[in-house]
Parts: C-alpha cells; sequence; structure tokens
C-alpha cells in the first residue's frame, strides 16, 4: 500500500529540512511506499522556499495563513495514496509509530494517536500550565462529544484515504479544534477508530500561546456542536 504523509508547516524553516530527511530515512529503512506533503501554511518566515528545495517531497504553499487544519485538509485534499497520515513537523511524536499505523490502518478507518494511552510513553513532559489546559480540553471535550477517547489533541492520525477525503469535505474548523471535529465526523458516521500509543516529547520550542489557542479551541469545539447536522456523510442515515 502506499503511504501519503501530510506534515503543516508554519514558521518551520529552522528545522523542517533536517525533520523531514529523519522522516525520509525511516521510511527507506522499513522499505514503506510513500508521498510526503509538506503544506506551507502561509508561513512569515522562509519556510516555502525551503520546503521546496527538499529533494523528493510534494511542496504544497498558498499565501494566507489558514491554521493547522487548514494545512492539514489541503494535504489530505492532495493526497494520492491508499492511507493518509498527517503528523507534525517538530517530531514530536516518535516516528517509530508510522510502522504501527502501517499495520493497524487496513483494519480501522481512524487511527488516533494517543499521548494518554496505557502504552504510551512520555519522553518530556509539557509544563503544568499546558497539562492543566489540557486536561480542561479533555474534560469538556467528553462532556460535549461523549467520547471515550483519552486523546483527541494529538498530531498524529491515520485513515483511509477515501475516508479522510470524505471527512475534510465536511471540515468547518480550520484552527486546532480540527482534530475533535475530525473525530466527531467519524462517530457521527459509525467509523471504526483505534487509539495508539505512542512515544512523545514536549516541543519547548513551541511558539504557540496557550492561553489564546485554547480560547479559540473552546470556542470551535461549541461551533462544532452545534453544526451536527452539517458532518453526516450522504449515505449516512441522520
Amino acid at each position: 500500500m502506499k503511504l501519503s504523509i501530510v506534515i503543516p508547516c508554519y514558521n518551520e524553516a529552522k528545522d523542517i529540512a533536517s525533520n523531514v530527511e529523519k522522516v525520509k530515512s525511516y521510511l527507506l529503512e522499513k522499505k514503506i511506499d510513500y508521498e510526503l506533503l509538506l503544506v506551507n501554511d502561509g508561513s512569515k518566515d522562509n519556510t516555502k522556499e525551503i520546503i521546496e528545495s527538499i529533494e523528493g517531497v510534494k511542496a504544497l504553499s498558498y499565501e494566507k495563513n489558514r491554521g493547522k487544519g487548514g494545512a492539514v485538509k489541503y494535504g489530505i485534499e492532495n493526497a494520492t495514496g491508499d492511507y493518509v497520515l498527517f503528523m507534525d513537523a517538530d517530531l514530536s511524536t516518535d516516528i517509530s509509530a508510522i510502522e504501527k499505523v502501517i499495520e493497524l490502518a487496513p483494519n480501522y478507518d481512524l487511527v488516533i494517536g494517543s499521548r494518554h494511552a496505557k502504552d504510551s510513553v512520555i519522553k518530556k513532559k509539557q509544563p503544568w500550565t499546558r497539562v492543566f489546559i489540557g486536561w480542561c480540553c479533555r474534560v469538556l471535550v467528553k462532556m460535549l462529544f461523549h467520547t471515550k477517547l483519552k486523546d483527541t489533541q494529538c498530531g498524529f492520525k491515520a485513515m483511509n484515504a477515501d475516508v479522510a477525503k470524505k471527512i475534510v469535505s465536511k471540515q468547518l474548523v480550520t484552527n486546532f479544534a480540527f482534530d475533535v471535529e475530525y473525530i466527531y465526523i467519524a462517530r457521527l458516521n459509525n467509523l471504526s477508530m483505534y487509539e495508539l500509543g505512542i512515544t512523545w516529547s514536549d516541543d519547548r520550542g513551541s511558539t504557540v500561546s496557550p492561553i489564546k489557542s485554547s480560547l479559540k479551541f473552546f470556542k470551535d469545539i461549541f461551533f462544532i456542536r452545534r453544526h451536527k447536522k452539517s458532518y453526516y456523510f450522504e449515505s449516512q442515515s441522520k
């Protein structure tokens, strides 16, 4: 099978080239048939020029920042593989999880990387403020969407390509809450999901404001909940 890997990139000029080479080396070592889609999400630095200079990848770009969810959607829309995996540019999720995805993907519609599964390993924890905010987000998501998943926000998820394209065709949110939206769409349409324990390290260099992004996240999940009727596939009974 062919695996399409989508990596959203926003102001990743410093590390994107070296991180992509790590991914490529791993895929070559494991003899995985793949395509690597790097999506420049309207970066303000020279991320666009750098990803376009990397050999063996599909560099996609647009000028206005859309948010991580918008970049992932754009990558999935341009993917040609049998399965689609999206992952963070900082490689916070250890790339060894890719091999596990290869094994699981044929059996599930959606494979969800989880930092809170029993077999997950956290090498470098987040600061206590982010841990607390993350806990609040998980509690609220469970209350609103009645999900048993332990982690909706890990940036490592894989899907059957046909399913992925159906999901993004229903996508309304382009910021960080898009992960919740994908999972909600999957649940409403009775898709099978598997929560995969991963090895994960916090990115201390993240420039994302936890307060600002959390407020936007809370706003977006209530938006998602209000638009339930928009998320059913045409063949799915409402």
